[in-house]
């Protein structure tokens, strides 16, 4: 049978193992919206020099070949305008950014706290329940402010949990979790 305080550090180590798991996710919903934001400003670049060189050339000669530079180089602007305004890519970065950084300091919090109910004796249960219960609200708050990441984001996040052999979060927890914190021992 489980002791309250074994109860409250397994309860700590699930809320770790998940924010791990979300932030790894997170990175993954980031880096692609990086790899996108890059490719829009690269498409935006030559969509401007199509476009900025092509205008000058009309003036001096007035080709089919200036035409059609011109054409597809606004052609490119707007449609990279477009994609970057309907999905937001930019201001999704920054949340994914600050989510990744809040995930972070959460995961620290946690490690703390549950270094901390494996040395504190039974009196304290309370406030050790108070701080857990804070933490979880935090993390649900991160979480809630996340853009969804699409399924190859979470399948790549995945792949890389499985090339780790740590998919199945405790049974495979000595990957993902400080030493100290791999078991709860009463007399730790």
């Amino acid at each position: 049978m489980l002791s309250r305080r074994e109860a409250i550090f397994n309860n700590a180590i699930d809320l770790l193992l998940s924010v791990n798991w979300t932030q790894k996710i997170t990175a993954k919903h980031y880096d692609t919206l990086s790899g996108c934001s890059t490719c829009i400003k690269w498409g935006k670049v030559v969509g401007i020099l199509l476009t900025s060189t092509t205008v000058a050339t009309l003036f001096a000669d007035n080709t089919l070949w200036a035409k059609v530079s011109a054409i597809v180089g606004t052609l490119i602007l707007t449609t990279l305008e477009i994609i970057s305004n309907q999905f937001n890519v930019e201001k999704s970065r920054a949340i994914l950014f600050n989510a990744k950084e809040d995930l972070w300091n959460a995961k620290a919090d946690i490690t703390d706290l549950a270094r901390e109910i494996k040395s504190t004796s039974d009196g304290d249960l309370e406030n050790l329940k108070n701080k857990y219960q804070d933490l979880l609200k935090r993390v649900e708050r991160i979480q809630s402010g996340i853009p969804s990441a699409p399924k190859k984001d979470i399948d790549k996040a995945s792949d890389d949990i499985n090339k780790r052999r740590d998919n199945d979060l405790w049974e495979n927890k000595k990957q993902l979790l400080p030493p100290d914190l791999l078991y709860f021992k009463e007399n730790d």
